[in-house]
């Protein structure tokens, strides 16, 4: 079902030929793609009578591990710059004007928006990211929700008796494939749309068990939401900030980014296995928020 949504959605935009980075493009893609795995699990919970709250999550849940999901994009935005900047012709630049030119902005306007930034009373990083994770509490959380209801909220809890990593596989995977025609049309990887859709799989599948162990250790689904919406505003400054290669390899849900999930997963696992108190990936069915 939520494939059927998103999918004809998608398929509604290219007939149309809406640009994805216009306005109209922007709210489409909010309300027929990325609300279809909330809408996909609200009908499958009505229909068999089961509690939307408890099949997706919606619990205030642990607010430490909430608020730790809300910054955790911080630090993959990090991990992302030092592992791009790894890769050969690739640097770290804070040349702004060189980004917004290549936007497409008139000189004016990157004039004016160099001027703003300037009277900014903070470092210009700090501003961006500040920004970023004020969108991920507020309008992206309420985006991210929507597929969030759906992939961290029903599916983990149907998917918890096969255990941590399974459920982070498989979760991971359906997420990745998802994507699939948003990406052909050009979004996140214009330039190389078809590699996209395995380069976005292979991120999905690395940064899915950091969004399962949050989610779990949150016991809620606001965590996974945060997360997802601080992500989207926060980790997309590794293109402010490297320079010498596309989104395909120094984009947060490119090859770097890849990197940068796979080391959280680490960390995750880190914790998981010598601070934490009742492991999480070592094997077994995951709890579930209902049995808190």
């Amino acid at each position: 079902m939520a494939f059927g949504i998103s999918w004809s959605g998608a398929l509604l935009v290219a007939i149309a030929k809406i640009d994805l980075a216009s306005i109209q493009g922007i709210v489409l893609v909010v309300v027929l793609y990325m609300w279809a795995p909330a809408i996909a699990a609200l009908i499958t919970q009505l229909r068999t009578g089961a509690s939307i709250r408890v099949g997706c999550g919606l619990f205030r849940g642990r607010l430490r591990w909430v608020g730790l999901a809300w910054l955790t994009p911080v630090a993959l935005l990090v991990l992302t710059i030092g592992i791009g900047a790894l890769f050969p012709d690739v640097t770290i630049t804070t040349d702004y004007a060189a980004f917004l030119r290549g936007l497409g902005l008139p000189e004016s306007q990157i004039e004016e928006s160099l001027a703003v930034l300037a009277e900014v009373p903070v470092p210009t990083p700090v501003f961006f990211v500040l920004q970023g994770l004020l969108g991920g509490l507020t309008i992206n959380a309420v985006a991210a929700l929507g597929e969030e209801l759906g992939w961290r909220g029903l599916l983990l809890r149907e998917l918890s008796p096969l255990g941590f990593w399974r459920v982070s596989l498989l979760t991971g995977v359906v997420w990745g494939i998802w994507h699939a025609p948003l990406i052909v049309q050009g979004h996140n990887f214009p330039d190389a749309p078809y590699l996209g859709i395995l380069v976005m799989t292979g991120w999905t599948v690395a940064a899915t068990p950091v969004f399962t162990y949050l989610t779990v250790r949150a016991e809620s689904v606001f965590a996974p939401t945060l997360l997802h919406g601080s992500f989207n505003a926060v980790a997309s400054l590794s293109l402010v900030y490297l320079t010498g290669a596309g989104a395909l390899f120094v984009g947060p849900v490119g090859i770097a980014g890849i990197g940068a999930g796979l080391f959280a997963t680490a960390a995750c696992v880190v914790h998981d296995r010598y601070i934490a108190g009742r492991p999480l990936t070592t094997g077994g069915a995951l709890p579930t928020w209902e049995a808190r």
